[in-house]
């Protein structure tokens, strides 16, 4: 089974370092890294997709993909690096995930962190079988800047597939994020208008007490905090907004203490530590709540 690792970039000095880590991710294992870029990579190990005129990182995945050779294909992005061995445990996982999409945790501030919308958990980057992406429509060019990866992951959970986590791998934000200028997709008010994009197509397959506020329906989770579903618990799917009362508050802890876009503010996260807390003394406990270092520290430090 041969993979392409596909790595959209427009900065020059990200590159050789999102190389070498995707070529560490792989292994011994088949493998092409299709770069999408207004410049020549200038490497041998590396295969170049010309991009001729600007048209944002959304459009310059869907060029990489449509220009993949593999079976199996991931996205990367320039300013992250996935950990050794990751793409070995990601292609692992697909040969038992008929249909589905993996995906890394995110190491921000210490903490692994995963995405999920409505409920669902979507993999900020991922690994998938080229025939799976082409069947649900690689990623839909309506959105400007954010949103096309929950949207890829929407259209895998309603074809009947999983989207499920590498919780033995991991994709990290390096040092120099954000220190090397700004995409110029990054336009004002491009946030806003892809979500209101995503609620209006994926908010009719979900209950209206989800809401409408973004807030609400997209929540970033920290792994090291809880796991829903037990300790070997693979993805997080509910169905019933009622649930996610749990996750809004787990989420508030999570970021406490980081610079995150949120605005669940320090009185919402005391009133979940209070919960969580309470949640810990029950037996059994209706979750199952996985402590690491950073964990430990908040629920000892007092509000």
């Amino acid at each position: 089974m041969k993979l392409s690792v596909v790595l959209p970039t427009i900065f020059a000095e990200l590159l050789p370092g999102a190389i070498d880590a995707a070529n560490a991710a792989a292994g011994d294992v088949p493998h092409e890294i299709v770069v999408v870029s207004p410049f020549d990579p200038a490497r041998g190990d590396v295969r170049w997709v010309p991009e001729t005129s600007p048209r944002g990182s959304i459009a310059a995945a869907n060029t990489g993909f449509q220009a993949a050779q593999g079976d199996v294909v991931a996205l990367v992005s320039d300013d992250t690096r996935l950990t050794p061995g990751a793409l070995l445990a990601a292609l692992g996982k697909l040969e038992t995930l008929p249909g589905g999409m993996v995906g890394f945790p995110r190491v921000v501030g210490g903490e692994n962190y995963i995405g999920t919308v409505f409920g669902h958990f979507y993999p900020y980057y991922f690994a998938v079988r080229r025939a799976d992406l082409d069947r649900v429509g690689r990623f839909d060019e309506g959105y400007r800047k954010h949103y096309a990866d929950p949207d890829l992951a929407m259209k895998i959970w309603v074809s009947g597939g999983r989207c499920e986590i590498l919780r033995d791998a991991a994709i990290v934000d390096i040092p120099t994020r954000g220190n090397v200028g700004e995409a110029p997709d990054k336009a004002l008010g491009s946030r806003e208008a892809d979500f209101a994009r995503f609620a209006g197509l994926w908010g009719k397959h979900f209950d209206a007490a989800w809401g409408v506020e973004e807030t609400g329906i997209n929540l970033d989770l920290a792994l090291d905090l809880v796991q829903l579903a037990g300790g070997d618990a693979t993805t997080i799917a509910l169905r019933n907004p009622a649930k996610i009362l749990d996750l809004r508050i787990l989420s508030a802890l999570s970021l406490v203490g980081l610079n995150h876009r949120t605005k669940i503010g320090l009185g919402r996260a005391a009133q979940g530590l209070d919960y969580l807390r309470w949640l810990a003394s029950l037996d059994p406990s209706p979750v199952n709540i996985v402590v690491g270092a950073g964990t430990k520290a908040l629920l000892a430090k007092p509000f």
